[in-house]
Parts: C-alpha cells; structure tokens; sequence
C-alpha cells in the first residue's frame, strides 16, 4: 500500500498544480478561477501534509493552505452555483475560524494535549461537515431551476463527488483521533484525489474559460462567431411566440410557485427544449432569476402608482407570485439596489414632483 500511495500521491500533487495553472493561465480575471485555483494549490499543499509523517510534519508555510482547503472548496462550489457569488465578511470569518482551530490543533499535538487535540478536531471537522452539507443542499435545491444542462450534470458528478470525499475526509480525521493514518488509507486518499485532479486537468485543457460558465468549446465558439442581432435565426420562433404569450400576455410568472416543469407543461413542449431556449437564447441561467425579473417589473409598476400608495408592500409581493416577503425583499434588492419601501418613496415623491410642476405651468 506504501507503494501505491508513493506512486499516487506525488501524481495528485502535480495534477492538481497543472489545474492551478490552467485556470490561472487561461481565466485568471474570472473569480471562479482564481477560487479553483487557490483549491487546486490547496489541495497539492493537503495531500503533501497528509502523507507527511503523520500529518502534519511540513514545512510551517504549507499549514495555511493544508488547514484552509476546505474552506477553499466551499468558496470554489459556491461560486460555480451561484451566479453572483461574491466574497463576503462571513466567507472570510469561517476560513478564520477554520485556521484558528486548525493552529489550536496543531499546537495541542506539540504539547501532547491528547484530549483537547480530540476535541478541537470534533469542532473542526463538525464546521467542514456543515460547508459540506451546504454545498449539497445547494446543488440539490437548485437542480431544477438551473438551465445550463453541463452545469446540471456538474452538480451531480464532480460537485458531490468531491464534496463526499471532503465528508469522507472529515470522518476519517475524527474517528483516528489524531493517531496515525493507515497505509491503505493514504493509498486510497492518493489514488482518489489523482483521479479527481486528472479530471479536472482534462476538462480544463479544453477550454478552460467556456469550461468554467459550463460552455461546450462548439457553444463558446458560436457565441463569439455569432453576432448578438444575428442570433434570432438560432431561436425556435415557434417556442419563442409561445414563451412570450405566457410571459407578457398571460402573466404566468404571476403564479407563485411556478416551476419550469409546469411552465413547460403550459406551452405543451418538452422541458429540456425550454430549458435550452431561455438559457441560450434568453440569456438566463436560473429559472428563478428570470421569472424573478418578470415579477420584480410587475411590483416596480405597483410602487410607482401614486393610486396605489395605500397598499402594503406584502400585498404587492404576493399579486407579483413571490410566495412570502423575504424572497421578494431579497430579489428586489438584487434587482434595483434598494428596498420597496425605498423604491417606492422616491418614485411617489418623483411623481408628486412632477404633476405640481406641470399644474405651475398650467397655472
């Protein structure tokens, strides 16, 4: 087994430096590449401390990026499946909290803490799980909404492969109880994470800025080839006049709870030829977020009615076919920057401007 894992792991370490570099060669402006590249790096620095005299017998400096990779991950998984992920103060607070406790363990082992080692490790482990879990839930909820077939087949390949390795990792980690690996485990860890990292180097040698927006190399191409007037020719005009009747006609989006599976039910088409007609010729790569759009247009309209000013903000958020007002709040914000309330009091006040200053001039 020492074999296997002396052959593997040097493997894992250069495949997942070849990966860092591909991202960063082709997409480094691209947040998701720099994200994937900081895991790839972090990953060759966790494979070297984990198959290094027990763990963690490695150069100081590799400790940051062995004890972060998780925290990495997450950051990576977060922004392939949301759109407008961004780096915030909370992502930055849990890579802090993971490195303090991540240090603490370390510093119990120099000093023989055997069972604050322990139980640093539950605590430390138990917050990877929880990225862990997020990460899943977050390509399980939004499996359905999201319209980029590559990415839908993403979240259930590569995504949740590696986020059951991480699982698997974590677990391993507390049941050894800071004792030792075995041989057969840093064979199988080696072996796995080897492949992963072949993977990863061999869907990025394609293209790896297509790649990463979930772009075929045949997609990517007729995207630049083709000019954005030009594009009409590409849609299903047939598909097109029925997605526009229900949209702007029969106001569907107005139904809370609507599903791209009943949409597609509605206009009598098959939901992967509706799926590929908004994300590609629409734009749009979550069914949320369009019909979101829709809704929001609908509820600007409302707030700027100065006959309308008496109904609450509630009442307008469930006429638009959001089902509560947190999710509108949050899409509203998204939209236009500002909240209802606020949107609303500087268009009532922009009216109210208005129509005094056309009576002055009546006057």
């Amino acid at each position: 087994m020492l074999e296997v894992d002396g052959f593997f792991r040097p493997a894992a370490v250069t495949l997942a430096l070849l990966t860092a570099f591909l991202l960063l060669r082709d997409a480094r402006s691209d947040l998701r590449a720099r994200l994937g590249a900081l895991f790839a790096i972090g990953t060759a620095a966790y494979m070297s401390c984990s198959g290094a005299l027990g763990g963690w017998g490695v150069g100081s400096l590799l400790l940051p990026l062995c004890i972060g990779n998780s925290v990495f991950f997450w950051w990576f998984a977060l922004a392939l499946l949301e759109d407008d992920f961004r780096l915030e103060a909370l992502h930055a607070g849990v890579l802090i909290a993971v490195l303090a406790l991540g240090f603490a363990r370390f510093g119990s082992r120099l000093l023989e803490y055997a069972a604050l080692g322990q139980a640093l490790a539950i605590v430390h482990n138990l917050i990877i799980l929880t990225l862990d879990a997020h990460i899943l839930l977050l390509a399980w909820r939004g499996y359905d909404n999201d319209l980029s077939e590559s990415r839908r087949r993403f979240r259930l390949l590569f995504l949740i492969g590696g986020t059951l390795a991480a699982v698997g990792i974590a677990v391993a980690e507390v049941a050894l109880a800071g004792r030792p690996a075995e041989a057969w485990m840093l064979a199988l860890q080696s072996v796995f994470v080897s492949i992963l990292a072949a993977a990863a180097a061999a869907w990025l040698l394609s293209a790896s800025t297509s790649r990463l927006a979930f772009q075929s190399m045949t997609a990517a191409r007729q995207a630049e080839s083709v000019p954005v007037l030009d594009r009409q020719r590409l849609i299903d005009e047939t598909l097109a006049a029925a997605l526009e009747r229900a949209i702007n006609i029969d106001k569907l989006y107005l139904e809370q709870g609507l599903t791209i599976a009943a949409l597609a039910r509605r206009l009598g088409v098959p939901e992967h030829r509706l799926r590929k007609h908004i994300n590609e010729a629409l734009g749009h790569s979550n069914f949320n977020a369009y019909v979101n759009r829709h809704r929001i247009a609908a509820a600007k309209a409302v707030l700027r009615d100065p006959q309308l000013a008496h109904l609450p903000v509630l009442t307008i958020a469930l006429d638009s076919g959001f089902a509560s007002l947190p999710p509108f709040n949050r899409a509203f914000r998204a939209e236009t920057g500002q909240s209802a309330t606020a949107y609303r009091s500087i268009a009532l006040a922009e009216a109210r401007g208005i129509k005094g200053q056309v009576e002055s001039e009546k006057s």
